[in-house]
């Protein structure tokens, strides 16, 4: 799928800003405000433009101009540049501009203004498959991701072993993160694990960025194409944040979360094997104060700790929580019997469609 495709369909989703889009999907804002300005021209719909083939979309919305090569402009050598910056990581990209632009000068030649320098280089270090640090901005974003590891309970009277997966929410900017532990990956502890975090934090961050899994996202109905899930949808929705998941197999997309991850197996996961825990709470409470005891434990490289960046910072730039808590629902489907009755039963009550009756 080509990049102005990817653009257009992120656009005519919603739910996301053009800065958002273009940190997603590692183009220019220049690039996501020309896919806005065609879709406005051409009043495109999601539909259409996923239907069209990359080919059509580029040829019909973004043509190519012609441009002949200019010798007044000095090319810079960005494979040499783009070396340099891999063996040196904390050479900015400005002084690599700075003395391009002197050379420039010196052979009586034109300079690329910085904006277009910056972006042939991050074309080049994008082929090359070289990485670059990311900024994050306090309050911006949170990663959310499964451990790999599980834990256990056990049962009194059997013996018998229960897998407990956690689930780590992570603020980039601070570090701060929360971890929790349930007995399934289904969508309700997916949700409530998001909730107990951000009443954490005290506030929502403006963008989530979860793993590919099958709670946040749904890649059936379109190859290559990641979309949000209905129901994941509706639920920041209520938070008034927008989801953009993370790359399938990219994990440095996520580093911090990454990261997050390996302490929680490490030093919640790892002595939890160890231990024996006969319910979900008690798991928890052991969670709890190892993730507290984590958030503020002092840095190794710099001073404070997680949680001193997090309330000194962070905390002003979330989002508040809303006035209620979200509503998590069941969607079932039902068949009409040839009686006309339409029964739907759960785990908490059952209703006959016909005679309106609803039984706990």
């Amino acid at each position: 799928m080509s990049k102005n495709k990817k653009i257009l369909m992120m656009l005519a989703k919603g739910g996301a800003s053009q800065s958002d889009i273009a940190a997603a999907l590692h183009v220019s804002k220049r690039d996501v405000s020309t896919a806005a300005k065609a879709m406005r021209e051409h009043d495109l719909t999601f539909d259409a433009v996923s239907s069209m083939d990359a080919g059509v979309v580029d040829e019909l919305f973004f043509p190519k101009e012609r441009r002949k090569s200019n010798d007044a402009y000095l090319q810079p050598d960005m494979e040499a540049l783009v070396e340099r910056k891999k063996k040196s990581r904390k050479l900015p990209v400005k002084l690599f501009w700075i003395e391009y632009c002197e050379r420039a000068a010196a052979e009586g030649r034109l300079a690329y203004a910085y904006q277009t320098f910056c972006e042939m280089f991050a074309e080049k270090a994008e082929k090359m498959d070289a990485t670059r640090h990311f900024v994050h901005e306090a309050g911006a974003k949170c990663y959310i991701d499964w451990a790999g590891d599980t834990a256990s309970l056990t049962d009194k009277l059997t013996g018998a072993k229960t897998k407990v997966y956690v689930l780590v929410v992570t603020l980039p900017f601070s570090g701060k993160f929360w971890a929790e532990g349930f007995c399934g990956m289904g969508q309700k502890p997916w949700q409530e694990g998001h909730m107990h975090a951000f009443e954490e934090f005290c506030g929502v961050p403006r963008m989530w960025v979860p793993d590919n899994a099958a709670t946040a996202t749904d890649r059936t109905n379109i190859p290559r194409v990641t979309l949000v899930n209905r129901e994941y949808e509706r639920f920041a929705e209520h938070y008034g944040a927008a989801i953009v998941p993370a790359r399938v197999r990219k994990p440095r997309d996520k580093s911090v979360a990454e990261s997050c991850v390996d302490l929680v197996e490490q030093w919640i996961i790892g002595p939890a094997v160890e231990m024996t825990f006969y319910t979900i709470g008690e798991f928890n409470e052991f969670c709890a104060e190892r993730t507290a005891w984590l958030n503020s434990r002092p840095f190794s490289a710099k001073d404070g700790s997680r949680e001193s960046v997090f309330k000194e910072e962070e905390c002003m730039h979330l989002e508040p929580l809303p006035a209620e808590r979200y509503e998590m629902c069941e969607w079932r489907s039902a068949k009409v019997a040839p009686d006309y009755h339409v029964k739907c039963t759960s785990s908490h009550l059952t209703w006959n469609g016909q005679l309106g009756q609803m039984r706990s």
